[in-house]
């Protein structure tokens, strides 16, 4: 008879699993694999286990960054814990307070409802680039936020009250740097070669880019001025600005990527440091990462009527 019982207690909690399944949105599905692609274990076999935890995960606006997502949990014996998630690598767990979890808390009811409709972006033929992220939380609460998107703005505040109280428990530094930013600064972890010779070699390369690149982070933000000025009023003059600031980003991106191709094109390990380089140094507002092979089609998408 026991074991009628605990058969029928297995199928039970198995028909509950499969009926949050079929209830859940194409959405929220994409956002739990989305999740599990970060290295979490699978919500729902977090769920079977009697385990309670919250997680959150922030994209870059170019999706290149390393960036760990953040997850929260209340353990069986009422312990509140924090750590960090990336991939194959775990990072260290954090006890957590009543008072932190429960301001992060009375954020999640807004951060999960139905976002309100509504968008910053006023032009469909300008392009722009926001951070975005993913959260989920115990049993089956999935959401994702855009940050250039007004609606989604409750799910990012979430986002950036739990990376906030992630950079509190680990002491970083602080900076005048949005949360966002300021997180996945904390957080990278950047390759030390332990080769003296390929260390120089990166340090060159380095140097070599500081006397390359334009100084400053505008370039992206005068090809995107430029190419809206071109818009709202199309003269001869103002396309051919548009298109000098476009090339000119353009120009800048290739002899990014031709300093770390040819400089690194003998080592593996110095290639993998290159492939990590490019992607913090293309993604701090010196560089961008399509306008190279797309800019006529860029010019000619925002330019027209």
């Amino acid at each position: 008879m026991r074991v009628v019982l605990e058969l029928l207690g297995v199928c039970s909690a198995a028909l509950m699993l499969s009926g949050a399944a079929q209830a859940q949105t194409a959405e929220e599905g994409f956002v739990h694999q989305r999740l599990a692609r970060a290295g979490f274990t699978p919500l729902d076999e977090m769920t079977f286990g009697g385990r309670d935890v919250r997680r959150v995960l922030p994209v870059d606006p170019y999706g290149m960054l390393p960036i760990p997502g953040i997850e929260l949990e209340r353990h069986a014996d009422g312990r509140l814990t924090l750590r960090a998630q990336y991939r194959g690598w775990t990072g260290e767990v954090y006890d957590v307070s009543p008072g932190e979890w429960q301001q992060v808390l009375g954020l999640e009811a807004a951060a999960y409802a139905q976002p309100a409709k509504g968008s910053t972006r006023s032009d469909p033929n300008v392009m722009v680039h926001c951070w975005s992220g993913f959260l989920e939380a115990s049993p089956d609460k999935a959401a994702s936020w855009w940050g250039c998107n007004d609606g989604t703005r409750p799910s990012q505040a979430y986002t950036e009250a739990v990376l906030t109280l992630t950079m509190r428990k680990m002491d970083c530094q602080p900076s005048e740097k949005e949360t966002l930013w300021r997180f996945s600064e904390c957080l990278a972890r950047p390759r030390k070669l332990d080769d003296p010779t390929l260390a120089a070699k990166l340090t060159e390369l380095q140097a070599r880019w500081e006397k390359e690149r334009e100084l400053g982070s505008e370039i992206l933000a005068r090809a995107r001025l430029a190419l809206r000025a071109a818009r709202a009023t199309r003269t001869e003059i103002l396309v051919a600005t548009a298109q000098d600031a476009v090339f000119a980003f353009g120009r800048q991106q290739e002899a990014l990527r031709t300093i770390l191709q040819t400089g690194f094109y003998l080592s593996k390990p110095l290639r993998a440091a290159a492939e990590e380089t490019l992607s913090l140094w293309t993604t701090r507002g010196e560089i961008g990462s399509k306008t190279s092979t797309h800019k006529n089609r860029t010019i000619s998408g925002c330019l027209r009527n």
